[in-house]
């Protein structure tokens, strides 16, 4: 009688776990891995420990601090929901003169002396930016009042000289504001000096511009709108002074030494940093979605590197960001995952875009969620399996 009885309890034992598990928020655990298995190609594959900052680095993780205080575009208006971030995106945290100001580096640095750092921000109406409006804020920070008003002053005179703007404009309620535009465009700019930063504010209507009509007072009204947005949320932000600068640490929990490092190869992307939930949705091509989708899975840091990788509440959340971003659509069609590393969910871009990455892969691990993106199969997968190493040597 006492095998039927064994039989009976691990059966009873089997159904319990099974009905347990139904019941359970746990995601189920995902298939075993064996990481000396992995094809990481020269990838590292171990987490490392990220020393301290030098001057200008330091200088460069200020201006990514910002990010968590530059309202993004759709904060200030609902209808600026499409951000062109990419993996070819222009740099967003900067320490040198930004592209769009249209300066040299040298005329920067002329006419913005004790510049410590500055964000960039922009988003677009429509995907199609030939009939969109985009909207940017560009805040650059500096030591005194005195300097960010002494270099709003210059740089309004250098942009407006250089871009042919021969107009001043009034913008409402904001007196101080140097704003130019060139008459019968429908292009805006404006600088203000607010404390110790400068907003550089620009509103550009591409399908105004394509059938040769213009609204000024449109631009006005959404750049005030804009700075006003920009100066109440600015005022939460604490500079750090620039003699301390270098001792702010540039890890958080260890999240930048499980990054994956970057290869030469990247050097054009965003510079490698920290963001928190709110700086991390400037880096996303769907800020809508991600807002929702960020909170839902708790998402309190993403680290930049070779790719994104986030951390999450915990396992479920980051199964959150893994299913979230490698959704079926239109433009991206499934594809199977590297040897050995069957858990990853990787995709290939259909249509023909130079500026559009080709493979994308992502994984989650415990509570980090990785993504990674490149125009070769081969090294997609070595890129997700070698950080998806890095997570598994972290514990």
């Amino acid at each position: 009688m006492r095998r039927p009885r064994r039989a009976l309890a691990a059966g009873l034992a089997v159904l319990a776990a099974g009905i347990a598990g139904c019941g359970s928020d746990s995601p189920a655990s995902p298939p075993a891995v064996d990481i000396s298995q992995l094809d990481v190609g020269s990838y590292a594959t171990a987490p490392r420990e990220i020393g301290k900052p030098g001057f200008d680095r330091a200088r460069l993780n200020e201006g990514q601090r910002l990010s968590s205080f530059v309202p993004l575009p759709m904060d200030i208006d609902p209808r600026f929901t499409a951000q062109p971030y990419s993996e070819t995106s222009p740099v967003l945290a900067f320490i040198e003169t930004l592209y769009h100001l249209d300066l040299s580096a040298d005329d920067f640095k002329a006419n913005a002396p004790g510049f410590i750092a500055g964000f960039y921000s922009l988003a677009y109406t429509e995907n199609d930016i030939l009939i969109a409006t985009s909207l940017s804020n560009t805040v650059l920070l500096f030591p005194d009042q005195q300097s960010a008003t002494s270099a709003a002053a210059t740089l309004a005179q250098a942009v407006a000289t250089q871009r042919g703007l021969s107009e001043p404009v009034g913008i409402g309620t904001h007196r101080d504001a140097l704003a130019f535009w060139k008459p019968g465009t429908q292009e805006l700019h404006s600088f203000q000096a607010s404390g110790q930063y400068v907003i550089y504010t620009e509103v550009k209507d591409q399908a105004k511009i394509t059938v040769d009509t213009t609204d000024l007072p449109a631009m006005v009204s959404l750049v005030e709108k804009s700075l006003d947005t920009v100066g109440a949320r600015l005022r939460e932000f604490h500079p750090t002074p620039p003699d301390k600068l270098t001792d702010v640490p540039m890890d958080h929990d260890g999240m930048l030494g499980r990054s994956l490092p970057r290869p030469n190869e990247d050097g054009f992307r965003n510079p490698p940093g920290l963001y928190d939930r709110t700086g991390a949705l400037n880096l996303s091509s769907d800020p809508v979605r991600d807002k929702k989708l960020f909170e839902e899975a708790g998402v309190d840091w993403l680290a930049y590197n070779a790719g994104h990788l986030y951390r999450a509440e915990n396992p479920k959340g980051a199964q959150l960001i893994r299913d979230g971003h490698s959704a079926p659509s239109k433009l991206y069609r499934r594809i199977g995952p590297p040897k050995n590393l069957p858990d990853a969910r990787c995709r290939e871009y259909r249509p023909k875009d130079v500026l559009t990455t080709r493979f994308h892969c992502i994984v989650s691990y415990d509570r980090y969620t990785a993504e990674v993106w490149s125009n070769q199969l081969f090294d997609v997968y070595q890129r997700i399996s070698a950080q998806y190493a890095i997570l598994a040597k972290a514990k």
